[in-house]
């Protein structure tokens, strides 16, 4: 009788254990092996991937519309130089230049400048006495030479009125050069006769410029450049006494900032 009832315990033990192991086997079976073989997708390790360094030769445009390396280029340019306190004027001249990549390029420029005494110079001169007519010190820009360094980070097109798509460039020019400027001065003899007596001069410069491109096709652009000039003028006094030797005119220096807007329009010459 123990026996048969020792029985019967061990069998419903065995038989309530069963479907445990059995469903223990089953969950293991539907979990992966390891951690290492697991399906999950690791955001992190996506994310790490996307933003790592791409390849050196991959670019943003690689293949543009306008394409500028190795071309030469050239510019007819005008437009007027803007804040002289004593003097107004516009400018001609020409770029010619020549781009290594479509980043970086090298250019010529020679600007000449039709200067004139400005409306503010007149109107002080005109308020005195000419027996006793005095002007104040000044010089006249007449031509700058520079060699720049060319960088046009920015390319891009726009629509035009849903009519057709533009495409331009926006960069930076980095030069120096040489500017040449007229001394304003006149001389009296001795009964106080005045005669101009202009003299020439030329300074060293530097310049930093914005310029932009809206091209027409393949050969042909609209160009817009502001250009900024720092350098060292000398300025003689204007006018001196009756009969007064050269020797007792007086100068300073002063240092000068030109700025000048030009329009024009690019030839590209292919290569």
């Amino acid at each position: 009788m123990k026996f048969t009832n020792l029985t019967t315990t061990v069998f419903l033990i065995l038989a309530l254990a069963f479907p445990a192991v059995a469903q223990e086997k089953k969950v293991e079976a539907s979990t992966p092996a390891s951690k290492g073989t697991s399906d999950k997708m690791d955001l992190k390790k996506l994310e790490d991937k996307y933003w790592s360094s791409k390849d050196d030769d991959y670019g943003v445009i690689q293949n543009r519309t306008f394409a500028k390396t190795g071309r030469i280029y050239g510019s007819a340019v005008y437009g007027p130089l803007i804040n002289d306190p004593f003097a107004k004027g516009r400018a001609a001249g020409a770029m010619i230049g020549y781009y290594l990549n479509e980043d970086f390029g090298v250019e010529f420029s020679y600007l000449s400048y039709s200067t004139s005494k400005n409306d503010t110079v007149a109107e002080y001169e005109s308020l005195q006495n000419p027996a006793f007519m005095v002007s104040p010190n000044y010089n006249l820009v007449k031509a700058t030479k520079a060699l720049s360094l060319t960088y046009t980070p920015f390319y891009a097109k726009m629509a035009f009125m849903n009519k057709a798509i533009m495409y331009f460039d926006m960069g930076f020019t980095l030069g120096a050069g040489l500017t040449d400027y007229e001394q304003q001065k006149i001389s009296k003899d001795g009964g106080g006769v005045k005669t101009q007596t202009n003299e020439m001069a030329s300074s060293p410069h530097f310049e930093i410029g914005v310029m932009q491109q809206l091209f027409l096709n393949q050969s042909f652009a609209f160009r817009l450049d502001i250009k900024n000039s720092f350098y060292t003028q000398t300025v003689k006094q204007y006018e001196i006494g009756n009969a007064a030797l050269e020797s007792t005119r007086s100068e300073t220096s002063k240092s000068i900032n030109d700025t000048t807007i030009t329009f024009g329009l690019t030839v590209f010459f292919t290569k």
